[in-house]
């Protein structure tokens, strides 16, 4: 899982997302180890780093079992089986405050 986190914060911060958060839920959820949030500043970049978090996965031998964007998507979700991403345009991720919904943990070691 770590490598996983590793290889999609990597790719998020080759692109410049914004403010990039693990959110790790390892050992208090069964259902997934970790969200990661970030955001970008419009809905085309938001776009371009969820496909290139996407192929990065891939490329690794990953696989994502769901993928929610359409393209004027304000918020991507990319479930790769353990890890959740949310890719957010600025203003909805200050609107949805996953962090402050998840505070208790939000990993600062992985970045």
């Amino acid at each position: 899982m770590t490598n996983l986190i590793e290889l999609i914060t990597n790719t998020l911060d080759e692109k410049k997302a914004n403010d990039i958060v693990v959110i790790d839920f390892k050992n208090s959820n069964p259902l997934v180890d970790a969200f990661i949030v970030c955001d970008a500043p419009s809905l085309r970049q938001v776009q371009a780093l969820s496909t290139d978090v996407e192929e990065a996965i891939i490329k690794a031998g990953g696989k994502i079992k769901i993928q929610e964007r359409q393209n004027d998507a304000s918020w991507v979700l990319i479930d790769a089986i353990d890890v959740i991403v949310h890719i957010f345009i600025t203003e909805e991720r200050e609107r949805y405050n996953l962090e402050k919904l998840y505070q208790d943990y939000i990993d600062d070691r992985v970045l």
